[in-house]
């Protein structure tokens, strides 16, 4: 019993410890949001639905609410959900991403940047990914050669993470898709 309940309590808290992260909630512009993402490893048949409520009471005070939900096997829900939201908080606050994010109200489409860290951040076209207007790209670090993190970053300052986040990595000649953090739903309303 108490493994379970450090495992609900655990999933309970994941969303809001990956926003705070990142600084996200000194930045939220305020209003009523939803976002809700989707996780899948490639360890995993059974994706991650992570969605993530903000409700503001004052300018300065919110109520989040954030659940997961998963279906899967026993030992899938065992190694599976810890794995994945583990995972994702690791991405999201890796160090070259943590680099681009200094540099995101600057990032033009089709233009390639070199971090201070010595990663590179080829930006691509302007896109849309639930409804948020984000830039895709392809981040490289030399500290991982045989990996790449597509993303598709936005400006929005209610959108907790980033739009997309899928890690590939090398397999002889071919990338292979082993993560992905994925906004499948936004909304926003004052």
């Amino acid at each position: 019993m108490k493994r379970t309940l450090v495992f609900i309590v655990f999933l309970g808290i994941a969303g809001g410890v990956l926003a705070q992260q990142g600084g996200f909630f000194q930045n939220y512009p305020g209003g009523t949001s939803r976002s809700v993402y989707k996780i899948t490893q490639e360890k995993s048949v059974y994706p991650i639905l992570l969605t993530m409520e903000i409700q503001p009471i004052t300018s300065d005070t919110f109520t989040v609410k954030t659940t997961n939900e998963v279906t899967g096997t026993r030992t899938d829900l065992e190694r599976g959900v810890l794995e994945g939201l583990a995972r994702a908080q690791l991405e999201v606050n890796s160090e070259s991403l943590l680099a681009l994010r200094k540099f995101l109200p600057d990032i033009q489409p089709n233009t390639v940047y070199v971090l201070p860290n010595g990663a590179r951040f080829e930006a691509g076209e302007r896109d849309k990914v639930a409804g948020v207007d984000v830039i895709r790209g392809v981040l490289t670090d030399p500290k991982k050669p045989n990996q790449r993190t597509v993303l598709a970053l936005t400006l929005n300052k209610a959108v907790p993470f980033p739009p997309l986040l899928q890690i590939d990595e090398r397999r002889g000649l071919l990338f292979v898709t082993v993560f992905t953090l994925e906004l499948t739903e936004f909304s926003m309303r004052p």
